[in-house]
């Protein structure tokens, strides 16, 4: 079985832990962009989630022409296809969509991770015939992506901004007053990932990210949400990323082209407060791990 780590390709990427499993990857030959979400379940990983989006833009705001996703929601399925009304009055922000159910998204669920490793590299094989080759850039396993947390100074913010946030989290909330999974969040000590998705709203994306005792860098490389783009060369993402400590602001988040700087409001013992986008807090809290 794979080792669990982070993967990069030039249209791939993927982070793997000992229960779950999140693929990013561009599909050139259908033009689509394609997250996936694996759970172990025995001794495989099985497809328990599927977002794609077309066409595999490279550039930023533009919406897709349509979504299709598939999710299992307390055990029930839901597959969808939303196609954009290209006749609606679409503004930068507001994009109108039709949906219609989409059997063939759906069948993909429950299909089993594979992989194969080849002259050094993993390779990963999709049901449609694709192959992605792909290096290993970051490894851990589960139990060290929860550091002891350090006790916060003034002089150590960026470890404790880097430090506090790692870990894996599953992503519960209530539907129709059910307490529902919705995905999951793993954050590695230079890379942040997310598979999150409701019956009204998308959020897969990888990035790359830099704490310093000012703030956090955080830049996306890969995103469906809202928008949908992969930077034309994901072996972008295995580069630290650079960023200008200038641009951390003491009011407000600041975007630079795809980096946003998060930069410190406030912090106490426990909490590490952030300028988030459109006027928004961030709270990172220390968090408390329980002796096994």
């Amino acid at each position: 079985m794979i080792d669990t780590g982070v993967y990069i390709g030039r249209d791939f990427e993927m982070v793997v832990t000992e229960e779950y499993i999140i693929t990013f990857r561009r599909d050139i030959e259908n033009d689509i962009l394609e997250s996936r979400l694996y759970k172990k379940r025995d001794a495989n990983y099985h497809c328990i989630g599927i977002c794609q989006s077309g066409p595999a833009e490279t550039e930023r705001h533009k919406p897709p022409k349509f979504w299709k996703t598939a999710f299992i929601y307390n055990g029930y399925p839901a597959a969808d296809c939303m196609i954009l009304n290209q006749d609606a009055k679409n503004s930068d922000e507001t994009h109108e969509y039709t949906t219609v159910k989409d059997k063939d998204i759906g069948q993909q669920i429950g299909s089993i991770f594979v992989t194969t490793v080849k002259g050094g590299q993993v390779i990963v094989k999709f049901q449609d015939g694709m192959d992605y080759p792909a290096d290993l850039d970051e490894s851990f396993t589960d139990e060290s992506l929860c550091p002891e947390p350090p006790e916060i100074r003034e002089e150590n913010i960026g470890e404790c901004l880097k430090l506090w946030n790692m870990g894996i989290r599953e992503e519960i909330i209530d539907i129709n007053n059910i307490p529902t999974f919705i995905g999951i969040t793993i954050n590695t000590s230079r890379h942040m990932y997310i598979f999150e998705m409701t019956p009204d709203s998308i959020y897969c994306r990888a990035a790359r990210f830099a704490a310093t005792n000012k703030g956090v860098v955080f830049n996306q490389n890969f995103r469906q949400g809202g928008e949908a783009y992969m930077i034309e060369d994901n072996t972008e993402a295995r580069l630290p990323l650079p960023f200008d400590e200038s641009l951390f602001s003491n009011a407000s988040c600041v975007w630079n082209e795809r980096s946003v700087y998060w930069s410190v409001a406030s912090y106490s013992d426990n909490e590490i407060m952030l300028h988030g986008c459109q006027g928004d807090i961030y709270r990172w809290k220390k968090p408390v791990h329980i002796a096994k």
